[in-house]
């Protein structure tokens, strides 16, 4: 009897000590932090996905948008000017030289594969100085010591159509937007440039006003990530031969970078530099435009 109490009692203790909990010895144990799933951002791709990993897959973007840029340019007129065929003078002896803010704006719609760009800049620029050599400016002759006054404008207006040749967007966002995308446009258009020169002394004064259309040819090339950060390049070429005695050649570059909070809306830096030769019958231009500009983009 006391044999068999002792072999019962031993089965059972060997089972209680063979037993474990349902859910395995280290049921408590925290969990390997290495494990578990990273977390998720608006920016960041889906799970298993990644440009940058070498594997991604192709995003699609919206098929049209519009966009308006508001700039504020703070820019330098350098160069020559003269009137009516009279001799070359630097714009800094004429004290019009200086920087200083102006407005350009820019409105863009985009269907793809084309985008339409309309974009005007003012410049007008005043000026006191004192010549130290006698000058000639049109019909006038200024004497050496003499103070005079100048007026320079220089407005532009561009309409410009682009038309997208390479499109990438790879690896679409929480927020549907492609991780990175990139792009070049060819461009072709018109420019308008409205402008007037004026010289006024004691020895009396010269001036001259003109309109001039060219026809315009060029680039662009853009870079985005995460439709959060973006660069874009663009340059074009633009010119007429001389027609009724009046020519033009006219090179404009900027590069812009852009930081967009929200979808919507972006700010931006950036610096263009426009180089121009204008020549009428009775006025030159032979300079460039040239400076920083910083604003903000709405996207609709």
């Amino acid at each position: 009897m006391n044999r068999t109490a002792i072999g019962i009692l031993s089965v059972l203790l060997a089972a209680a000590g063979n037993a474990q909990p349902a859910d395995g010895p280290n049921a408590d144990a925290p969990a390997d932090p290495a494990t578990q799933p990273a977390e998720d951002t608006d920016d960041s791709a889906a799970p298993g996905r990644g440009f940058f990993s070498g594997t991604y897959r192709r995003a699609e973007r919206p098929h049209w948008n519009a966009e308006a840029e508001a700039n504020v340019w703070y820019v330098s007129p350098g160069g020559d000017l003269s009137l009516g065929g009279s001799q070359l003078v630097d714009t800094a002896r004429l004290n019009v030289d200086s920087p200083r803010a102006t407005p350009m704006l820019e409105v863009h719609g985009r269907f793809d594969p084309f985008t339409v760009s309309l974009r005007g800049s003012l410049l007008d620029v005043d000026g006191t100085s004192t010549l130290v050599t006698p000058t000639n400016l049109g019909a006038v002759t200024f004497a050496s010591g003499e103070t005079v006054s100048t007026s320079y404008r220089l407005d532009e207006a561009v309409l410009r159509v682009g038309y997208r040749l390479y499109q990438f967007d790879a690896d679409a966002n929480r927020r549907g937007r492609p991780l990175l995308s990139a792009g070049v446009d060819v461009l072709g258009g018109l420019r308008l440039y409205d402008g007037s020169i004026g010289v006024a002394g004691p020895s009396g004064s010269a001036g001259a006003s003109f309109t001039h259309v060219e026809p315009l040819i060029g680039f662009a090339a853009d870079v985005a990530f995460a439709d959060r950060y973006e660069i874009q390049f663009q340059n074009t070429h633009a010119g007429t031969p001389e027609i009724d005695g009046q020519r033009s050649f006219t090179v404009d570059v900027q590069l812009t970078f852009k930081y967009r909070p929200i979808d919507n809306a972006a700010i931006q830096l950036g610096y263009r530099i426009r180089r121009n030769l204008l020549e009428g019958k009775d006025f030159e231009i032979d300079g460039a435009v040239a400076g920083l500009f910083a604003g903000l983009t709405l996207r609709f």
